[in-house]
This record gives C-alpha cells, structure tokens and sequence, in this order.
C-alpha cells in the first residue's frame, strides 16, 4: 500500500514529525521533512542513516514562516519523489502566561507558524494534490483547541483556528479527491515545552508530580494509522490522550 508513496512533514526533524518520519521511512513510504535549524536536520539525517533508512528520505532547510521557501519545499519534494500523497503539517511553537503579561511578539510568532504557516504550506501543496485527484492533508492540533485553560489562551486560541481551518478546508477540497484529518494530542513527551513551563505545570497543573505522557512514536503511529485508511474511508478528527496513572 505504501509503494512509491510520498509524505511531506513540517517539523519532520526532532520530537513528533522525527518520530513520525521514521516510521513512514520503516513501512517503505518516500518521506520529505525540512526545518530551519541546520543542526537538526543533520542529526536526523545521521540518525535515519544508522537505521538503514535514508535511502528514500528528502531532509530540505526551510522557514516555516516564508512562503517561498515552502514552495520550494513542496516542489523539491515532487520533482525527488513525484508525487505528494500526504502533507502532515506538524511544526508548531507554544508560549504560555497570564493574559496582562504575555509577550505579544510571541503571540504573533504562535500565529506565523501554527496557523498561517500551516496554511501557507497547505497552500503550496494542494496544487500538487488537486493535479493528482488524490491526497490528505493531516493538521497537528492539540486538545487545547477545543478546551480552554489558564495561561494557554493564546496557545489555544491558535490551535482552535487549526481546527476550524481544517473543518472549512474538508469541505472545500472533499469532491477533489482530498481528505483533510485532525490530531487533537495531549501531553506528549518531547521538548516542546521551556524548562521553565515544564516546571509550572508540575506545579500548578500535575500536583508536584509528573503525569502519564504520551510519546512522540506514540503520534507517528496515529498519522499511519490515518494515512494508511483505504481510499473509502477517512479519519476526519481523533483525539489521543495519554491513560492510566
């Protein structure tokens, strides 16, 4: 079913779209992922290597914010591998503080990547998807965009435009062969978080202890999961949460 497959993931380097990439590379998918830290790219790329699987990996530098480098990426990403199946827009930043306090710099930075970004990158990959009359679009969202919480409100409010986004964009691009999912996820285990955000949660959310994570294979399992449907059917929206004590 994977054969000569392609996905494309933003943030495809470190924590989930890593995790995720590797185990599209395992089940034989052609897997295109691009940052804008040159280091991380050559880690993953040193990592995809001891693990056998670089042969059908594309690790391009790009800014999730300029969108002609994404189109870049959306074109370098066909021309290697000749077609675009499933674009899994991942990359996301979270900042977090009381509403009379937050860094408004930050709020816009939020904005850049988790909304406009993402739709940016849609953008440039639709195209390709529209010519093929097949594709999925698949949006990493968070529990937060449904259910607000003290000093995440900004967070939140980003990842609810990520929600409707997608729910207007499903509608849109259905009768043209493309099917547009979401990922609600809770806590996950990477480096998402500041130390220091990671401290006051302990603190004011998790009583002093750390809870059940989630973990980043855990999420690159849930995009094979939903990538992997037959063309019949489509996982429009699942939520992940971490269980147990």
């Amino acid at each position: 079913m994977s054969k000569n497959k392609t996905i494309l993931i933003s943030g495809g380097v470190t924590g989930i779209g890593a995790a995720t990439a590797l185990k599209f590379l395992e089940d034989g998918w052609n897997v295109s992922v691009f940052s804008n830290v040159a280091e991380h790219n050559q880690e993953f790329i040193k990592i995809a290597k001891l693990q056998g699987l670089s042969s059908r990996l594309l690790v391009l530098f790009a800014d999730m914010t300029k969108e002609k480098e994404l189109k870049k990426v959306v074109a370098e990403t066909k021309k290697k591998f000749k077609s675009l199946d499933v674009l899994f827009n991942n990359a996301g930043v979270g900042y977090f503080g009381e509403a009379d306090k937050m860094d408004m710099k930050q709020f816009d930075q939020m904005m850049e990547i988790n909304v406009i970004g993402m739709a940016s990158l849609t953008k440039q990959a639709l195209p390709v998807m529209k010519k093929q009359k097949r594709g999925q679009i698949i949006n990493n969202a968070s529990t937060a965009a449904k259910v607000g919480h003290a000093k995440s409100e900004f967070y939140a409010a980003t990842k609810s435009a990520v929600m409707r986004y997608s729910e207007g964009l499903r509608a849109e691009v259905a009768k043209q062969g493309i099917k547009v999912s979401v990922i609600y996820t809770s806590t996950v285990k990477t480096e998402f978080w500041s130390k220091k955000e990671f401290a006051r949660r302990k603190k004011e959310n998790w009583g002093g202890k750390e809870p059940v994570f989630l973990t980043a294979a855990d999420l690159g399992s849930v995009v094979s999961f939903i990538a992997n449907q037959p063309e019949h059917s489509v996982v429009e929206d699942i939520t992940i949460m971490p269980f147990g004590k």
